[in-house]
């Protein structure tokens, strides 16, 4: 099946904030994509489901649409703002970063300052954590701030840059992780409705929320539905040998066979392998750290499995991924649908 990447709609997906908890602009944008392709609905939780219908055993393919961010903790008197972090952001990330702080009047720009190095005392750089630091939104006194739109309990996204490096083979911006998923599923979307794909399965898909807080929305759906199986689309964090195996960007998606969270189910390991091989999509075997959302539904009794775009710099401002590999994510996943996972 051929397929080539919209580049424009992800573009869209990955600069639309959505910061764990906050999910709604994102929300919003995907619910507009995916309404003309089945019946759509929205849990209590947030989460988004898509029926595309279908017979026999049903298959959920999941992504999770929360991104990493920050949210404002407290506004002092000379107007900067404290702030804590909603996800896994490394303190090394956050010193010098241009941000948008999402207030009632609309995104206000800001910064996270440093002291620069000709003000230390201490010869030997050192990382600033993150309660020490402020956001800086050029206002001298908590009214100017509150004036501008801004509360506590506001979010804050970072200011997104979009490279496009060796000629369009890598991307680079904040947010793959994981609109790449959440695009990836929509395009699934398109080719089911479109009747370009035919699954041999009942297809649910879901963009859940709230995944970097520890996976809330997908166990909030495995505590109500069981399906038969489970697919998590998400990315990767690479590359690191010991950890990852020899996966790189490039190399086609990769089956995600075990994480800190999880072991796959053998049996849709070696279905999507084969699956993979008879249509000649590249694809790459690893292991990973933290998680994804099938932990969640492994733990409900679910054969679960996570299928991932490999993402160098990940939880970063800079996550670097392969045109191609979003490309073949989507080709696997249609095949399999096609071909069936049993």
């Amino acid at each position: 099946m051929g397929f080539k990447l919209d580049s424009e709609l992800l573009h869209r997906l990955v600069f639309e904030p959505g910061v764990s908890g906050y999910e709604e602009p994102i929300r919003r944008l995907i619910i507009s994509e995916i309404k003309d392709y089945g019946k759509v609905s929205v849990d209590d939780v947030g989460n988004v489901f898509l029926d595309l219908g279908g017979e026999g055993d049903t298959v959920l393919l999941a992504a999770h649409m929360d991104e990493l961010g920050l949210v404002v903790t407290n506004i002092f008197d000379d107007g900067l703002l404290a702030f804590r972090k909603l996800g896994g952001i490394d303190d090394r990330a956050l010193p010098s970063q241009h941000v948008l702080v999402l207030g009632s009047k609309g995104a206000v720009e800001g910064v996270i300052g440093l002291e620069p190095p000709h003000l230390q005392f201490e010869k030997e750089p050192k990382t600033v954590p993150w309660h020490q630091l402020r956001i800086d939104v050029g206002a001298s006194s908590r009214q100017e701030v509150e004036e501008m739109g801004i509360r506590v309990l506001d979010p804050v996204v970072p200011k997104k840059h979009w490279s496009v490096l060796n000629h369009g083979k890598f991307l680079a911006s904040r947010g793959f992780d994981d609109r790449a998923g959440v695009y990836a599923l929509i395009e699934l979307a398109k080719l089911v409705a479109r009747g370009e794909v035919k699954p041999r399965h009942h297809v649910v898909l879901a963009w859940t929320v709230q995944e970097e807080l520890g996976l809330r929305g997908a166990f909030a759906i495995a505590a109500r539905l069981k399906p038969k199986y489970f697919v998590a689309v998400d990315t990767m964090a690479c590359c690191r040998p010991e950890i990852t195996g020899p996966l790189k960007p490039g190399q086609g998606p990769a089956i995600r066979a075990l994480d800190n969270a999880y072991v796959a189910n053998w049996g849709l390991v070696k279905r999507l392998r084969e699956v993979a091989e008879e249509e000649k999509i590249p694809y790459q075997l690893a292991s990973g750290g933290g998680g994804t959302d099938a932990a969640a539904f492994q733990r409900a009794g679910v054969a679960s499995i996570a299928v991932v775009m490999p993402v160098k710099y990940a939880h970063t401002t800079t996550e670097l991924i392969a045109q191609s590999d979003i490309e073949n994510t989507v080709r696997l996943l249609a095949a399999a649908l096609t071909k069936g996972l049993a």
